[in-house]
């Protein structure tokens, strides 16, 4: 049986997907069908992998994914350099533009 989005494209592994309620974007990985729903598996980076209900998801392109700069990630990092970085990433996440949640 075919997995498809909530508009009825079909979804395979290795496309991406975008949960709307949410924004998260990741590559599909696995999928699966049970009696109630049909589950997509995405990896969204090298750590965190998330089941989504298809009901929620948009198949959508790879360009809009979050991607990791791994010459980056090896770099050394000193202390004031990381408390600039968690500011700038914690006041990126408090904007205005952000979904609300109940």
């Amino acid at each position: 049986m075919s997995v498809k989005d909530k508009h009825g494209v079909e979804i395979e592994e290795g496309s991406y997907i975008i949960y709307t309620n949410v924004g998260t974007i990741g590559k599909v990985i696995d999928t699966k069908v049970d009696d109630e729903a049909s589950w997509v598996l995405i990896e969204i980076d090298e750590i965190n992998r998330l089941w989504y209900n298809t009901r929620y998801v948009e198949v959508t392109d790879e360009k809009y994914a979050k991607t990791v700069d791994h010459d980056d990630a090896e770099k050394e990092l000193n202390s004031e350099e990381i408390k600039n970085e968690l500011n700038r990433k914690v006041s990126s996440e408090m904007g205005g533009d952000a979904v609300g949640g109940g």
